[in-house]
């Protein structure tokens, strides 16, 4: 899949404070949350995250759950849809 190998090459941006600071339910999202959350969106697999961003597959899965849970999000699909909604990615 190309897109993932173009995905791994881009530098990460630092994401802008109004990203940094929302809130959404009143819990913010780490900027890690927005990162992991952003590469599935992309089309990337929990693996293929991990390896764009330099963690573990773990490490994507535990930032996984915890942004579907601060999203009130039922899948990851879902937060990615809530996220997509929002302007957030």
């Amino acid at each position: 899949m190309s897109s993932c190998s173009s995905s791994t090459a881009a530098p990460m941006p630092t994401l802008p404070r109004e990203l940094r600071d929302l809130r959404y339910e009143g819990e913010a999202l780490t900027e890690g949350q927005f990162r992991v959350l952003r590469e599935i969106a992309l089309g990337l697999t929990g693996p293929q995250a991990a390896e764009a961003l330099g963690i573990s597959n773990e490490t994507v899965k535990k930032q996984l759950a915890i942004t579907r849970s601060k999203l009130k999000a039922n899948t990851t699909a879902h937060a990615v849809a809530i996220a997509v909604s929002l302007d957030l990615i």
